[in-house]
């Protein structure tokens, strides 16, 4: 329990996360009609950014606990 948590890499990697979700949402402006932007950008993109941030967080997580 020496060992301190690197929270700070979590941070760093939810950031940037989410430039690449912003970066995607306007990418995806020229492939879909105006619903579909609305949905990906309120419901898809952020649910992908918080799985994400999630997945890396555990591995993390593990990684520096043992």
């Amino acid at each position: 329990m020496s060992s301190l948590y690197p929270l700070w890499i979590e941070k760093l990697i939810f950031v940037g996360l989410i430039a690449l979700a912003v970066c995607a949402g306007m990418a995806l402006q020229h492939h879909f009609s105006e619903i579909n932007l609305m949905l990906s950008w309120v419901c898809i993109l952020p649910l992908i950014v918080l799985v994400l941030t999630e997945g890396i967080g555990r591995m993390i997580q593990s990684i520096h606990s043992k």
